[in-house]
């Protein structure tokens, strides 16, 4: 259910894609029979036969898909001759036909059995939105927060392993990512909690639910009734925007209720004679925009593609398990214009949260379809506006936001520009290099995510709410880039290294009034994070969970079960374990860098953001181009303008190149980015390339881009040598 779920799917639109499903491809086969019956009468039977052969291989195919004799052509004809077989034997046997005639009613059944299984989505539960207990925060009576005048920010990030943003010593690297090393200053890190799933659609629920996920349950209201939103309803302002999962009751989440302004956010900021006067209550529409029908459909057609094409078609379809939909719009854009985004809020003493709320309603309203075809730059307003209102806010209220950040398309620069969504890396999973560079594209949008919190810290800290504000910052699950290992599709437990990858990922808690760091190597869960908000809200859940309070309890786990979407496994691993695996990704980039070192990868990595001599000799030994040219003369300034990312293009060798070689790509002088796949190459061979380039050297301006060779034979004095024209 979760990709109705995402789509912002439910009632009669769900019942209408199964007709169409289950009734049009039946109907456009009679419409042939018929009209071949009618034109060329003598045909007919030809036609019919030609039908059922064309079901039969169809079928064939579906239970075939997973045998593979190599090129597609071959696999296709080895399900076709078995389709003819059958189809031989459907015209010889009146057994088969009988057989075949008894199977018809088995799409009612299949409607059926749709039909029962997405009644979640079909006919949603309602529930009413109830009355906040407490309409304005009381007064401060004793030391500390009281328990009702807690509000809670909470941030659930996606794709974000905790291995990322750790340095040798196991600690923030708090030279790349400053925002996340100052949250971990003022609050507790759970460095030792373990994800439940590698799913979103598991370890979302699991956390708002407090209950361990089972796989292929969907992430609707009807099969998680008590959740954090059922909890909370009644008891805080609702400020909560979902992007996968549709957990949150559309009566409650539809609309944000808050009321408050300016002088809560930066009462120093304040003049001496404003007023603090409470704004009266702003009702934001926040639903989330359904995905069109058609664009539903395309989706449909290529999951049939996955389904019945031979494996060697497959692989030139778009990806199906990265998304919930709109597969293929990242890799069929070659060349997309896109105009810089100005997302920023505007201040001022005068400012207040309505208007806040009407630069952020576009955002909110079109998370996963905006997603599906924008990226990570249609996330980030989401998450600012949640942490604006908390800012604002002057009663309690619940703020949630999951984001797809820093979520694959990887397209953001670390100063928060953004290019354009390339074709999809299609080397293969065994190709060292090609692992490394999306690490460095996967860093480089995570030091852009390291901004929001950045400027959620400096956000929060002015404001009058800081105190009585829990802000939890966590992820769903992490990814893997080790070699031979794909991203996160599948899950090997013989390469426990990926599971720390996968699984391990940040939990940062600031409880109420804390101000100072503290490190907890319990072994926490996402389960525990429902309890531990139910206790500091002082909201008694009512119902059982299967996580504990992390504020007073220390869960003493020896061993946590994970999940996938075809298997589970038993972990008793501990954060030390992480440690490894930042060693064994500094082998690649420097774990201990700033920002620059993600780009400082290979033997020519020292040489990155350094200018080349201004007279050297000449390399004839290599033809280059460059793809995507024109995108390296249109850097803009600000957020989401435009810079290259991503630099690709193709080497032609007429003289075999040593491993001590390597390429350099140069902007304006300086260098810009390695091209490691020089090196090795042999005489008259070819090969595409993939740069990571430093893309804060992407200026505005006109800009010359040069290839040169770097030899490392002596590696105290390397050979630089510019590429002939």
């Amino acid at each position: 259910m979760a990709i109705f779920a995402a789509a912002n799917y439910e009632g009669a639109i769900v019942v209408w894609f199964a007709l169409a499903v289950l009734v049009v491809p039946p109907l456009v086969l009679l419409a042939v029979d018929v009209l071949a019956q009618a034109i060329v009468p003598r045909f007919q039977h030809t036609v019919h036969y030609a039908l059922v052969f064309v079901g039969l291989w169809a079928v064939v195919s579906v239970i075939a898909r997973s045998v593979s004799f190599g090129p597609w052509v071959v696999d296709a004809a080895f399900t076709a001759v078995i389709a003819a077989g059958l189809l031989t034997a459907f015209l010889r046997l009146s057994v088969i036909q009988s057989w075949i005639a008894l199977l018809s009613p088995l799409a009612l059944v299949v409607a059926l059995v749709f039909g029962l299984s997405a009644m979640s989505v079909i006919s949603p539960p309602e529930a009413e939105v109830l009355e906040i207990k407490t309409p304005t925060s009381p007064e401060v009576t004793g030391p500390g927060t009281p328990k009702d005048d807690v509000s809670v920010l909470w941030i659930v990030l996606d794709e974000a392993p905790l291995f990322s943003l750790l340095n040798s010593q196991g600690e923030v690297n708090a030279q790349r990512f400053p925002g996340f090393a100052e949250l971990a200053a003022t609050s507790t890190w759970y460095r030792n909690v373990l994800a439940t799933s590698q799913t979103t659609t598991d370890a979302v629920p699991a956390m708002l639910t407090g209950k361990l996920p089972k796989s292929g349950v969907g992430p609707v209201l009807a099969n998680h009734p008590k959740n954090l939103f059922t909890l909370m309803n009644g008891h805080l302002s609702m400020d909560a925007h979902e992007v996968v999962t549709a957990l949150c009751p559309k009566k409650v989440c539809s609309k944000v209720s808050v009321t408050g302004g300016e002088h809560i956010a930066n009462p120093s900021g304040m003049a001496s004679d404003s007023t603090s006067t409470t704004l009266p209550q702003a009702d934001i529409v926040t639903t989330k925009a359904r995905t069109p029908f058609s664009s539903f459909m395309k989706d449909a057609f290529v999951v049939v593609g996955h389904k019945v094409l031979p494996q060697g078609l497959r692989e030139k379809l778009p990806a199906i398990d990265e998304g919930w939909g709109g597969f293929g719009n990242a890799d069929n854009i070659e060349e997309r214009e896109e105009e810089p985004v100005d997302t920023t809020v505007p201040a001022g003493p005068t400012t207040t949260l309505p208007l806040t709320e009407e630069t952020k309603q576009n955002a909110d309203n079109t998370t996963v379809t905006e997603w599906e075809d924008g990226g990570p730059q249609t996330q980030i307003p989401v998450v600012e506006g949640a942490i604006s209102r908390a800012a604002r806010a002057d009663r309690p209220t619940l703020h949630f936001a999951h984001a797809l950040i820093p979520h694959r398309p990887w397209v953001l620069a670390p100063d928060m520009r953004a290019s354009v969504q390339l074709p999809a890396d299609k080397r293969s999973i065994q190709v060292l290099d090609g692992r490394r560079d999306r690490l460095q594209i996967h860093l480089s949008q995570y030091a852009a995510t390291d901004v929001i919190i950045s400027n959620m810290m400096s956000t929060m800290k002015k404001s009058a709410n800081w105190n009585r504000t829990m802000i939890i910052v966590t992820a769903d699950h992490g990814i893997t880039f080790q070699q031979g290992e794909k991203h996160r599709e599948t899950v090997n437990v013989k390469s426990p290294g990926t599971l720390e990858d996968l699984y391990r990922v940040p939990l940062f808690i600031k409880y109420p009034d804390q101000n100072s760091a503290a490190v907890s190597d319990c072994t926490a869960s996402p389960v525990d994070l429902l309890a531990t908000v139910s206790a500091a809200t002082g909201i008694d859940a009512g119902w059982t969970t299967d996580g504990a309070n992390l504020r007073t309890a220390c869960p003493q786990r020896s061993e946590r079960t994970i999940i996938w979407p075809d298997g589970s496994h038993k972990m008793s691993t501990s954060f030390s374990d992480v440690v490894k695996r930042v060693k064994y990704y500094d082998a690649w980039i420097d774990a201990d860098g700033n920002v620059d070192d993600i780009y400082r990868t290979g033997l020519s990595g020292s040489l990155v953001g350094t200018p080349v001599p201004v007279s050297a000799e000449t390399e004839s030994g290599i033809r280059w181009s460059l793809k995507e040219a024109n995108l390296y003369q249109t850097a803009g300034t600000g957020r989401f303008a435009p810079v290259v990312t991503r630099s690709r293009g193709t080497l032609s060798a007429s003289r075999t190149f040593s491993k001590n070689e390597e390429a350099l790509l140069v902007l304006d002088g300086v260098v810009f980015g390695v091209v490691s796949e020089l090196a090795g190459l042999k005489k008259g061979t070819s090969t595409e390339f993939t740069s990571i380039p430093m893309s804060r050297l992407h200026t505005p301006g006109t800009h010359t881009i040069e290839l040169w060779v770097a030899d490392w034979s002596n590696p105290a004095a390397p050979v630089l040598k510019r590429v002939a024209k």
